[in-house]
């Protein structure tokens, strides 16, 4: 499975939560001109098994979150692109004895809501984070299509709540978009359309 580097939290199950293991598919910022179908093949590889998916904000397509519905069970949140009042700003549960939040812009005027949580997904910067401060889990699985405000790395995540609670990154490749070409030949043409 995708050879993703894995990581080890210190954020244990409270005691007497019981065993639990849940499994978590994390997904943000799919924006930009990419091959949605390739995408979602990898993302089926990398996720198989998985309980559930996360879409952490900021889908280019509505091809994006169709496709990733049908691979299971999909939990979205709203981001800026697009603004989408169909979904919530912020998502807040018990998964695996730990207090969960979900947002994807965690900005100064979100980190009172942010203190409240063992770990807090966000998203927005297209750049990967796995820190702890102040006692709570900060995990941003970056972007799985557009690197940029620096960064130049594709990525996912897989998380493990388990006793401890297991980060994978995973790296994603660049999916570009097959065209035909003039005269008739086909081949990549990259950044050329969205889907």
């Amino acid at each position: 499975m995708g050879g993703g580097r894995r990581y080890r939290a210190t954020v244990a199950a409270r005691p007497g939560d019981g065993p639990v293991s849940v499994k978590t598919g994390l997904i943000a910022d799919t924006q930009g001109s990419f091959d949605v179908q390739a995408l979602l093949q990898h993302v089926a590889s990398e996720f198989a098994g998985v309980d559930e998916i996360w879409h952490a904000g900021d889908w280019g397509s509505d091809a994006v979150l169709a496709g990733l519905r049908k691979l299971g069970p999909l939990v979205v949140i709203n981001g800026n692109a697009p603004d989408d009042p169909r979904y919530p700003a912020t998502m807040e549960r018990m998964v695996g004895g730990r207090r969960v939040g979900m947002i994807h812009h965690l900005d100064a005027r979100h980190q009172a809501w942010a203190r409240g949580f063992d770990v807090v997904i966000h998203a927005h910067t297209h750049r990967w984070r796995d820190e702890i401060v102040g006692g709570t889990r900060f995990i941003n699985p970056g972007t799985a299509t557009r690197p940029q405000f620096g960064g130049t790395e594709r990525t996912i995540a897989r998380l493990t709540f388990d006793d401890e609670l297991m980060v994978e990154k995973l790296m994603v490749p660049k999916f570009p978009i097959p065209t035909v070409r003039r005269g008739g030949g086909s081949g990549p043409e990259v950044d050329m359309i969205s889907p």
